[in-house]
């Protein structure tokens, strides 16, 4: 079981072996806050303290499902849109020193979930529920280098939500307000490690099996909370179907999880868009291929990049000079060459819609 202080947030796992048979309580190490826990046959931790998924997955369904706190949503009316079934407000709202929802960081909460609510309706399970939420990017430092710098920043940009199974990430546009393209999941029984950086605005997973997903620019708050309940989830036992284990992504449509390089979804059968068309329409011109993937205001600056570099390159080609022929082919390949690779780099990323079959 692990138990959460109402007051600083922080994460406390106990054995359900060791936990007392009478009621008892404990000073919190971070605020000092007392934490009263109830005997386990009672099946509840009293106000001053919050159950994990674990706990709450053990409970009926119609415990589990707890209204919303009147307090809250007296605070944010707002909130009443969210079914308690789905969404756990108390765990992810919190009330600062004051008892007052209406923070800066819920308000941050409330504006995140609100971008990607119209996907969780459709990606969340009948039994899920929604208990942390962040925001972040997830690029290489090659793509700043090499890339587009900034720009390819502004198409990295990710929610965050941890439920009470699993992490979703989910592509949002750059001001976060949008669900674009992309989506994964990380199970919780596939994460060995999770850490929040040296100053904890990075949230780096290490899985059982696959390469470690990092997502950086993370606020420091909404950082360490969601490292904290990650943690406090991760199962420690060997991957059953480690093959599963590489089902990251997601369909777009029917959010199905799969494997990568994949040309359609075999369970909605929509296609998806190929990084070898993509990375071809790049190498025609650059910015095309960003444009067929969806990014298309950086696709229209590298084509007036390009026509820049046309102009220089046809400025050679006209002297007649051998010598200054070879230098513009030379400039030619090397710009057309290197979006085209930037390009079959963004498209392996996840899936794209192409077009979707019709149904038979």
């Amino acid at each position: 079981m692990t138990i959460v202080c109402p007051k600083c947030n922080a994460d406390y796992t106990i054995d359900d072996q060791k936990l007392p048979a009478r009621k008892a309580s404990f000073l919190c190490k971070r605020c000092q806050h007392r934490i009263t826990i109830e005997p386990p046959s009672t099946q509840s931790i009293v106000s001053d303290a919050v159950t994990d998924s674990k706990t709450a997955a053990s409970l009926p369904a119609a415990t589990a499902a707890v209204p919303h706190d009147k307090t809250l949503l007296s605070r944010l009316p707002e909130v009443d849109i969210y079914e308690p079934q789905k969404y756990a407000l108390t765990q992810l709202l919190k009330p600062n020193k004051k008892g007052n929802y209406n923070t800066r960081v819920n308000r941050l909460k409330l504006k995140l979930l609100k971008a990607v609510q119209p996907v969780l309706s459709q990606l969340l399970k009948e039994d899920e529920q929604v208990r942390r939420i962040a925001a972040g990017t997830a690029y290489y430092p090659a793509e700043l280098i090499f890339g587009n710098g900034w720009l390819t920043v502004l198409y990295n940009r990710y929610v965050l939500v941890a439920t009470d199974k699993r992490l979703v990430a989910i592509n949002t546009n750059y001001k976060m307000n949008k669900p674009m393209h992309y989506f994964f999941q990380y199970p919780f029984q596939e994460i060995k490690k999770v850490s929040g950086g040296l100053f904890g605005t990075r949230l780096v997973l290490s899985r059982k099996k696959g390469k470690r997903r990092i997502f950086g620019a993370i606020k420091r708050r909404l950082g360490m909370d969601m490292k904290a309940y990650i943690k406090a989830n991760i199962d420690g036992s060997p991957l059953i179907d480690p093959a599963a284990a590489l089902r990251d992504f997601l369909c777009p449509v029917c959010f199905a999880p799969l494997p990568g390089k994949l040309q359609a979804c075999p369970q909605c059968r929509v296609s998806f868009k190929t990084p070898r068309k993509a990375a071809l329409r790049s190498l025609l011109l650059p910015g095309l291929g960003d444009i067929y993937l969806g990014h298309r205001f950086l696709g229209s600056m590298e084509i007036l990049g390009s026509v820049i570099v046309w102009f220089v390159v046809l400025g050679l080609l006209i002297t007649g000079d051998p010598e200054q022929v070879a230098i513009g082919l030379i400039i030619l390949l090397l710009v057309n060459g290197a979006d085209s690779l930037l390009t079959l780099h963004m498209a392996k990323k996840g899936y794209s819609i192409e077009k979707q079959q019709p149904q038979r």
